[in-house]
């Protein structure tokens, strides 16, 4: 019997706000943001991933990042982003002055030429960088969230080895961090690595909540997840519509369109594996649709333009 079998509840991330618009090519109105958030929240996902608090210089999108977490309502979880001390910092000001922050995502490679070629730091220089940030979220009661970027491999360095992902772990989990993500940053994974790699996982820490973050650009992101939560994972994320993914920045050749998995489709299969999320499929429906008018476009959730499984009795 897999863990999906079990019925085990499943906490979904939505992360349209901040992964999903980040390299969106208009900048988008603070309401506009907060109209789509508050949709997607009201439907019950578990956490809302929702605004980076990088340099408004390099990702102009998050500038209203305060301003954006002020319009959320306290009751939703939320999740941001930062990648370095000052933006730790700058997190924990608004955790105090705005309204409680939930969890901060770190990312850190485990291809070391990809982290370089993101963050412009090597393992040893971003480790230093890391756990001092650790140390200013923790010291504000904010739940760090170590994101092991390209955990199954990345076109620059290609494949990436086991012991490099779990070296990572071990090392975050010694610094007091226990919630860790595994991302399939370039789409290189599949089913079967992904439930060998978190099996290992969650069994070696088990009292480590990993999260399972996939980008779709091979379209095996829901069967990567799927993987996941059957492997013991009970965080995942995904983005309505699709939207997001790997940052054109640190595109080193072909790597596929981009995209993170389909929060609709998502919910939908497993709202028909019975697998609880805690989400209406409705609402959320309502929500994916309300993200396309934002964005002016259809989107690629197959579900919009299906509709979910109904079935009948058969007399």
């Amino acid at each position: 019997m897999t863990a999906v079998e079990t019925h085990d509840p499943v906490s979904v991330c939505e992360a349209w706000a901040r992964d999903g618009i980040q390299g969106w090519p208009e900048t988008l109105s603070t309401s506009a943001k907060l109209s789509v958030i508050t949709a997607a929240a009201s439907s019950g996902v578990g956490e809302i991933d929702a605004a980076s608090f990088v340099p408004a210089s390099v990702v102009p999108q998050f500038a209203d990042a305060e301003q954006v977490l002020a319009g959320i309502d306290e009751s939703f979880r939320i999740r941001v982003l930062t990648v370095n001390v000052r933006g730790a910092s700058r997190v924990v000001e608004a955790h105090r002055g705005i309204r409680r922050i939930d969890r901060c995502g770190i990312p850190f490679s485990a291809s070391e030429p990809h982290n370089v070629a993101n963050l412009r730091r090597d393992h040893a220089a971003h480790k230093e960088q890391v756990a001092a940030m650790v140390d200013t979220l923790g010291t504000a009661g904010i739940d760090p969230l170590i994101g092991v970027a390209t955990a199954w491999g990345c076109p620059i360095q290609g494949r990436v080895e086991p012991d490099t992902v779990f070296g990572l772990v071990d090392w975050a989990h010694g610094l007091g961090v226990r919630s860790i993500m595994f991302g399939d940053t370039t789409g290189m994974a599949d089913p079967r690595g992904v439930r060998r790699l978190f099996t290992d996982a969650v069994t070696q820490w088990p009292d480590v909540d990993f999260v399972a973050h996939f980008h779709d650009n091979r379209g095996v992101g829901i069967a990567n997840t799927l993987a996941a939560i059957e492997a013991g994972v009970r965080t995942v994320d995904a983005s309505l519509g699709g939207v997001g993914g790997e940052p054109s920045a640190v595109d080193q050749g072909d790597v596929g369109e981009s995209g993170n998995v389909v929060t609709e489709d998502l919910v939908a299969a497993l709202t028909q594996m019975d697998v609880p999320t805690g989400i209406d499929l409705p609402t959320l429906l309502r929500a994916g649709r309300l993200a396309e008018d934002v964005l002016g476009r259809p989107l690629h959730s197959r579900i919009q333009r299906s509709g979910p499984v109904r079935t009948t009795e058969v007399h």
